[in-house]
């Protein structure tokens, strides 16, 4: 409060004076000159500019400092120090005027004289009574800055150079490639590097600076921090932002044809105009690299870049001083010299300019300080360089750009900052006619080429063999870009092959980079891709209507590197399955008015980790189909066509462990997709990116999710064009896991078990109708087509014990029917079956009625958890010998692998056990399922058996789903289980203690099911089940816990079923009973029905019901809930 009544006193004082610290009351017709930045003698009190003016009766004298201020402190460095200022004024050699001014105050006010300093423009001003009628032109000042008695610094009218300002330009050349990058925001420190520190000084002082980001930046910008591009715009609105244009992928422009240099600088410059709204007129040349066919450096050189610029609106480009205007006025902006009338201007980056302002942020002060009225030095370099980005990470360079632009800020009018949109129309400013040299800047070959030796860069990586290249012998990058070239320039000009260009050019990224001596290993990821573009050609022959053949499908080389790619298509739909990964890289619809859209494939953003067509961890590039596990995604598929030709065509992709089969009908804008994991589960992702050249265009900004009721569809549309690109699970018997998203890619994972169905839609979608925003009436409709049609099969048989059989299946099975022994036949056993249970869901454990083994087993009548009925042709396999029984090793048998002194024994209960007669001592031991340390040991940590008598140990073994091999689902324990929790405190406890014995949980019925009944306190809790006193072995799965709410008045009996690994409790009161689906307060076989029903979506169950329902209180309703209801049906 007391710092804002004395500046208002202040400026109340300052009404009748004409000083009040406005740096733009002052004009350059007052500008008496400069004072060299750097010379003061002590660390305060640095002049640099002295401005005088008349005004009414008074003379106003203005001083700048380049140092009163600490910006970064905000601190005033003259307060409390012992400076001043000493003023005289002579006429005619005869002293006029005097005065010693102590700067240590703010202000001062006196009888024929005040002062006002302004800390925040390093600004001084002073007003004299004046009524001596003498010119001011016949006045000279002198000044003397004195500090500590000694003088530091002075100034004298006479001896001053440069009346007429200086002129300076700053440019920010941005360029990395189109996927997430930490250039807009810096790395760490943040407060320290990035493009947004260089443009906050910017907005700071309202100094202009021109600024450019790449054709693939501004994208890139705009998917992840679209607020940076809005930022922008905000500066270009508020005068401070100048945009300039290039090329749009950063090629290297004299290496290639005309018509690509043409499109690239035509889309790039309609791109910022969309972009920002801003319309420029000068463009940045990629590296500098200005070459002519037949004029050394000439090697490689397709095409002169002169014409390439004024045809988009280009006045001026930006090339070096010392290279391509050698001999010139590097303070001008010149002419081409050329003889086809083309009125191109040159402007030349001033590099000693460049390093001052990087080195010696002094020096440069005084560089624009020097340049007068009719010169400009123009900074250019990377905008990395200022930012501190990378290589340039904690050097001075953004605290001396800073710097200088303060400097620049302060010293107005006297200083002046241009966008060169408008200092090319500024005469002063006007060179001359010149002869553009070639080359390059220095650090790139100078006057020898791209890469020096005759552009030795380019035509070393034009003649190396691509990475990506199958063609014997393998086609190097130049043919490579030159064959997707002239496929180009002969396709249909449609959406399809524009987005081929796009691919093509900013592919060509920084064309033949190298890095130490080598082609940089992200340029071979770059080059490598350029092949892609020859897809989108054939697409767009197909969206143009030049195949023969309506619907079909087929093998073709048709991303021309020498190996086939299945390609299937009707009239809506064209796919491109290659064979890594035997995934969708590419698919596409056409919606018969013309229009034609990519909406799986996102070849433009940057292949940060490949130079395959191979998906990434990052996300960039997913195709859809991706079996991700088991992870085959690298795997190269066995491919067969089943029909390709006709009305319907399919063909069936096959890896270790999953097949997939994929049928397209004519007239469908869907791929009918069956698979089969092969009774376990697999998981699939898919990348979306629906209208892909929208998406470069405008961001995310345009994007829908799609989500149908409990997930019966997932996908993204773009409302823009309605294009869309979804998976339809229905209830094909697959459910939704995740979603992602990488770089123009959002995208979706599901998963099933065994064989499941599901649609991969690619087509138009009307708007979302609910009030969400997600749903639509097409994918409603075909989310009603898709259901689980497909019989279970009998993937493989083991015989685990000699009274006991393992059956796996595809699919989750109908508990009733696997019951049923009437259902199986044994083949070669003369003993019979007793009982049968399902176990996992897909799973069932037969247990014979006596010792014996025999050849086979077929099954019949056994349905799957949507009632369909065991195939028939999947109903028969052969019943295999477990070659290795189960047993431990430890201490006490030397950890001889193959020692079966302690096999596991598979009891009537459905577990393993053992009973050991042990010392007193300790013991360490594992489970092993093979005779060798091949990875089928478990837990993954020595068990600890201890002992303080002689004692018998019972010692259960769980094996998990599959016998004979480690499936991470195995567990062991020689304790009784125990819940720990974050309630056990509160019954006299310790809160997760595994060695706690509060909850300690006994086998009344000796089943394996454990109990313990507790009144829980109320509230809500965590909880979960250890073994063997310690957390070895997770027994939820990805260390979460299991929650509970009690009402601390009712007892909670918790279970721990061993035999299936599930933890579960029953709360004793009449509002909870788990189970009871109904609500009749009974657990039946009618649950199960009820339960079986809403799964498969026939039947709605909510409130208590759903609760109930949710056995392993994990928040998903499946058949491991189902399994449980039996068990305590079975077990009541």
């Amino acid at each position: 409060m007391k710092k804002i009544l004395f500046y208002v006193v202040i400026c109340s004082l300052m009404i009748g004076s004409q000083v009040n610290g406005d740096l733009k009351s002052w004009s350059i017709e007052d500008f008496l000159g400069f004072d060299e930045v750097g010379d003061c003698n002590s660390g305060i009190g640095d002049m640099t500019s002295v401005f005088a003016k008349m005004k009414n009766e008074q003379l106003l004298i203005r001083v700048t400092f380049d140092d009163m201020i600490n910006r970064k402190q905000d601190t005033d460095n003259f307060l409390n120090e012992n400076i001043s200022i000493v003023l005289k004024i002579f006429y005619q050699n005869e002293r006029v005027y005097f005065n010693d001014l102590s700067m240590v105050k703010i202000s001062h006010f006196d009888d024929g004289y005040n002062f006002l300093r302004t800390p925040k423009y390093n600004l001084f001003e002073l007003a004299i009574d004046w009524y001596e009628n003498i010119p001011l032109s016949e006045l000279k000042f002198e000044l003397q800055v004195i500090n500590q008695k000694l003088i530091v610094d002075s100034f004298d009218s006479d001896i001053v150079e440069n009346r007429n300002g200086g002129n300076a330009a700053f440019v920010h050349h941005g360029n990395q490639g189109l996927t997430y990058s930490e250039v807009f925001y810096g790395q760490e420190p943040l407060e320290n590097t990035g493009f947004d520190e260089v443009l906050e000084v910017h907005q700071a002082t309202n100094i202009p600076g021109n600024f450019h980001l790449s054709g693939t930046l501004m994208p890139a910008a705009e998917w992840h921090n679209p607020e940076f591009n809005d930022w922008l715009v905000s500066g270009i609105n508020d005068g401070y932002v100048s945009m300039l244009t290039s090329a749009l992928g950063q090629h290297i422009m004299p290496f290639v044809h005309n018509d690509m240099n043409d499109w690239s600088v035509a889309i790039e410059t309609d791109m910022v105009e969309y972009r920002y709204g801003y319309f420029p007129k000068v463009a940045w040349v990629p590296e500098r690299v200005w070459l002519s066919p037949g004029v050394y450096p000439d090697a490689g050189v397709i095409d002169w870049l002169g014409d390439n610029w004024e045809q988009h609106g280009v006045e001026a480009v930006i090339l070096d001083d010392y290279i391509h205007c050698a001999g010139s006025d590097n303070k001008k902006i010149h002419w081409m010299n050329n003889g086809l009338g083309i009125n191109l201007r040159i402007i030349p980056i001033d590099n000693d300019f460049v390093g001052m302002m990087h080195y010696d942020a002094d020096a440069a002060k005084n560089h624009i300080s020097s340049t007068g009225q009719y010169g400009i030095t123009v900074y250019g370099t990377d905008w990395e360089v200022a930012a501190e980005m990378n290589e340039h990470f904690d050097t001075m360079f953004l605290d001396n750009y800073e710097s200088v632009l303060w400097y620049s800020h302060d010293n107005y009018p006297a200083i002046n900052i241009w966008k060169l949109d408008n200092a090319i129309y500024n005469s002063d400013f006007n060179g001359t006619t010149i002869d553009v040299q070639n080359g390059t800047y220095g650090l790139l070959g100078g006057f020898d080429g791209y890469g020096g030796s005759n552009n030795s860069w380019y035509n070393n990586w034009a003649a190396t063999p691509s990475e990506s290249d199958f063609h014997d012998p393998k086609w190097n990058y130049g043919t490579v870009w030159n064959d997707a070239f002239g496929n180009l320039m002969s396709s249909p000009n449609n959406s399809l092959s524009q987005l081929g260009w796009y691919t093509l050019m900013i592919n060509l990224h920084e064309t033949g980079w190298h890095s130490e001596g080598e082609i940089a290993g992200w340029e071979h990821h770059y080059s490598s891709h350029i092949k892609n573009s020859n897809v989108f050609v054939e697409a767009s022959k197909w969206a143009n209507g030049d195949f023969t053949e309506t619907t079909s499908c087929f093998f073709s080389d048709v991303d021309h590197d020498g190996g086939e790619e299945l390609v299937m298509h009707n009239d809506k739909v064209f796919a491109v399955f290659e064979g890594i990964g035997g995934k969708i890289n590419w698919l596409y619809y056409k919606d018969g008015y013309g229009n034609a859209y990519s909406v799986v494939g996102s070849d433009i953003a940057y292949w940060s980790e490949t130079n395959g067509d191979y998906n990434e961890g990052n996300n960039n590039h997913v195709a859809a189909l991706s079996d991700v596990s088991p992870n085959q995604q690298d795997a190269i598929y066995d491919i067969v066509i089943n029909q390709g030709q006709g009305d319907i065509v399919s063909a069936t992709l096959s890896q270790y462990g999953v097949s997939k089969t994929v049928e397209l009908r004519t007239g469908d804008n869907f791929l009918d997709i069956i698979y089969n994991f092969y009774g376990d589960r697999g998981y699939v992702k898919s990348g979306w990116s629906p209208d892909l050249l929208d998406l470069v265009w405008s961001g995310k900004s345009n994007l829908q999710r799609m989500w149908g009721d409990y997930g019966s569809y997932s996908g993204q549309r773009n409302s823009s064009s309605g294009a869309t690109a979804a998976i339809v699970l229905g209830s094909g018997g697959a459910s939704h896991n995740t979603q992602f998203e990488g770089t123009l890619v959002k995208g979706d994972e599901i998963y099933g078990d065994g064989i499941f169905s599901f649609y991969l839609y690619a087509g138009y979608t009307s708007s979302p109708y609910d009030e969400n925003g997600t749903r639509v009436v097409e994918l409603d409709a075909l989310a009603s087509e898709v259901i689980d049609d497909i019989g279970p099969q009998l993937i493989s048989a083991i015989q685990i014990s000699p009274k006991t059989l393992n059956l796996y299946f595809s699919d989750n099975l109908d508990a009733a029917s696997v019951e049923n022994i009437n259902n199986y036949n044994l083949n070669g056993y003369e003993v019979g079956i007793e009982s049968a249970y399902l176990i996992y869901g897909r799973k069932v454990v037969i247990n014979l009625d006596a010792e014996g083994y025999g050849e086979s087993v077929s099954v019949f009548g056994l349905n799957d958890a949507s009632g369909n009925t065991v195939d028939p042709f999947n109903n028969f396999v052969s019943v295999d010998e477990l070659l290795v029984v189960p047993h431990l090793v430890g201490d006490f048998n030397n950890w001889e692998t193959a020692n079966h002194d302690y096999d596991l024994i598979f009891n009537q209960n459905g577990y393993w056990e053992i009973q050991l007669d042990l010392l007193a001592g300790q013991y360490e031991y594992k489970v092993i399922e093979s005779n060798d340390w091949d990875e089928n040991d478990w837990p993954g940590v020595n068990q600890i058996i201890t002992l303080e008598n002689d004692s018998q140990v019972f010692l259960k073994a769980n094996c998990g789903f599959y016998t004979g091999s480690r499936n991470w689902d195995e567990y062991v324990t020689h304790t009784n289980p125990i819940i720990v929790g974050d309630f056990v405190s509160e019954i006299g406890g310790e809160d997760w203690n595994t060695n706690d014995l509060t909850g300690l949980m006994v086998d009344t019925q000796n089943n394996g099911i454990y109990s313990w009944e507790v009144v829980v306190p109320e509230g809500d809790w965590e909880y979960k089940v250890v073994l063997n006193n310690n957390w070895d072995q997770d027994t939820y799965g990805g260390g979460a816990n299991f929650s509970i709410n009690s009402n601390g008045l009712d007892a909670t009996t918790f279970f721990y079923d061993f035999k299936n690994n599930s933890t579960y409790y029953i709360q004793n009161n009449s509002d909870s009973l788990p189970g009871d689906i109904n609500l009749d307060a009974l657990i039946n076989v009618i649950d199960v029905v009820t339960l079986v029903n809403y799964i498969l979506g026939q039947v709605t169950i909510e409130g208590d019901a759903l609760v109930n329902a949710d056995m392993n209180n994990d928040s998903n309703i499946d058949i491991v809930d189902i399994i449980m209801i039996i068990e305590i049906i079975l077990n009541s």
